[in-house]
């Protein structure tokens, strides 16, 4: 019995990969095409300036390409494999895929990784996606000109520039209360990084120190867990 269910999580899996690797292309695709025929219908009298552009690409390469790796590492175990295709084909992770898919897993009681896990992630990812375009969509089409000065106003605009922290805030908190030991010392370690460095130098290089502490969370685990400070609970 348990061959058989190998057998169909595996091909469940390689089906998965497939559907996403072609899905990604066409997807890479479709958003190449958007400035390739503007600039084909639009931009015949411009001149490009060939050393300044790829410099530009370069840069920005430098700086998303380390975001781009580090989101994919820490985000995907919590997303699923097809999640996570779904929520780079789709964008907006940290604010509206990462918290759907938490959320599912949390009120379903439901452990990242495993193949229940897996179709609870899909699916909150995918009713997500249909409902943020949709949402996207009427705003664009009837809205928009009335709730982009109210959300950009003096009023709300504190809160809108705080969305982000306060959602990794809610989402981090019940994995923290549940891993204590392990959670404390990557805390501590951020906090006094931000004492020292200051918010705008964090900020701007916020993807580099991510990546430093999922390393400093692994090595905390690897320490307690080699003198037996914490141990791993026993899979039911």
């Amino acid at each position: 019995m348990k061959n058989k269910d190998t057998n169909k999580s595996e091909a469940y899996l390689n089906t998965t990969h497939r559907l996403g690797k072609i899905s990604t292309v066409i997807a890479i695709l479709l958003i190449l095409m958007v400035p390739t025929v503007i600039t084909a219908v639009y931009g015949k009298d411009i001149e490009f300036d060939i050393p300044k552009t790829v410099s530009a690409i370069v840069t920005l390469t430098a700086i998303y390409g380390v975001v781009s790796i580090v989101e994919v590492v820490s985000f995907s175990p919590f997303l699923g494999s097809a999640g996570t295709y779904l929520s780079f084909i789709t964008g907006n992770i940290m604010n509206m895929k990462l918290p759907a898919a938490t959320n599912a897993l949390r009120v379903n009681d439901m452990e990242r990784g495993t193949d229940e896990g897996e179709v609870i992630t899909t699916l909150a990812i995918g009713a997500s996606s249909i409902v943020t375009t949709l949402i996207l969509f009427l705003g664009m089409l009837f809205l928009g000109n009335l709730l982009v000065p109210i959300i950009t106003g003096p009023a709300l605009a504190p809160a809108f520039n705080n969305v982000t922290p306060a959602l990794t805030g809610a989402l981090a908190a019940p994995y923290f209360m549940k891993n204590k030991k392990l959670s404390i010392p990557t805390i501590i370690a951020a906090v006094l990084l931000y004492l020292i460095l200051g918010y705008s130098f964090m900020s701007a290089n916020y993807s580099y120190f991510m990546l430093g502490f999922i390393v400093v969370s692994f090595l905390c685990y690897l320490g307690m867990y080699k003198i037996g400070f914490i141990k791993e609970a026993p899979k039911k």
